[in-house]
């Protein structure tokens, strides 16, 4: 059993904590300065290095959370779970947990989705692309990178590990989304360590990504459960950003925009819908849900 309850402050430093553990062992070079190579983040050394180094950031990341709880005072009422379940890895709803958020980000996705399917008689399936781009070695280990390693370590630290600790300190729900997602937005500036992006560039991948921080903290909290999110992470790192300027020059432009308009305003009344009334779908320990 584990009861992830912590101060405020606590909380807010174990998750600057843990985003940075999680970048810098990006960054650990081992061996002489003058043997060591320029860093290229598409580099198939440098890709391996960074698995093996985010394995170890993964592997750490839930003691922090652990010791920032021990270090704390103890909270009246605190809740004491099943480290499975503390950690969103377990649920009482596990199906409805895993494929609700991949259905809502479907509906998200609905414009860029529709731009695909209406040109499928001249666009490459996306089973065949998938498998042309995996040839190479580069090719299938930025694959791993992007739709499996990626992901399932940023769910894990940024989600899984900090946000059960935040609300165990006592945050509201949007305080702990906005401080997980601002956690993560963060932890992607290090992109400008690599030299290939402009200041410009990192200021739009700090918004994007704490964008979808948020977006991901919140389905960790609705739904209790990492598996949710994780799906949902592969599924956006997979469609990429939505190409709005590729709208005008589609081949059926209004029926795209009306994809992107639909989507965007389902999205809007589900999640709505599900804030005022809070139906009690997932039994998440981390949200307030309502039985009718």
């Amino acid at each position: 059993m584990v009861s992830l309850c912590a101060t405020p402050a606590a909380a807010i430093l174990a998750c600057l904590a843990n985003g940075a553990l999680f970048v810098g062992c990006l960054y650990i070079r081992a061996g002489p300065p003058a043997a060591r190579r320029p860093l290229d983040r598409d580099d198939p050394l440098v890709i391996r290095q960074r698995f093996v180094r985010v394995a170890i950031a993964s592997a750490a990341a839930p003691l922090v959370p652990l010791l920032a709880a021990a270090a704390s005072p103890p909270r009246p009422h605190c809740p004491t779970l099943p480290a499975a379940r503390a950690f969103g890895l377990s649920s009482r709803a596990p199906l409805a947990a895993a494929l609700a958020p991949l259905a809502l980000t479907l509906c998200l996705f609905l414009g860029p989705l529709l731009a695909v399917w209406l040109e499928r008689d001249t666009a490459t399936p996306l089973l065949q692309r998938a498998r042309a781009g995996a040839r190479t070695e580069l090719a299938r280990l930025q694959l791993a990178r992007n739709l499996l390693v990626g992901p399932l370590a940023e769910e894990w630290v940024f989600r899984a590990c900090m946000c059960p600790l935040l609300h165990g300190a006592g945050w509201g729900e949007g305080e702990a989304v906005l401080l997980a997602a601002l956690t993560f937005g963060a932890a992607h500036v290090h992109h400008r360590i690599d030299g290939r992006q402009s200041w410009v560039a990192v200021a739009f991948q700090f918004t994007y990504t704490s964008l979808f921080g948020a977006y991901s903290a919140y389905l960790f909290l609705r739904t209790g459960l990492v598996l949710g999110p994780l799906l949902a992470h592969t599924f956006c790192n997979a469609m990429g950003v939505p190409d709005f300027g590729g709208i005008t020059t589609h081949s059926h432009p209004a029926c795209v925009a009306a994809g992107y308009v639909l989507g965007l305003a389902g999205f809007i009344a589900l999640v709505t819908v599900d804030a005022i009334y809070r139906p009690a779908l997932f039994g998440s320990p981390f949200w307030e849900e309502i039985s009718y």
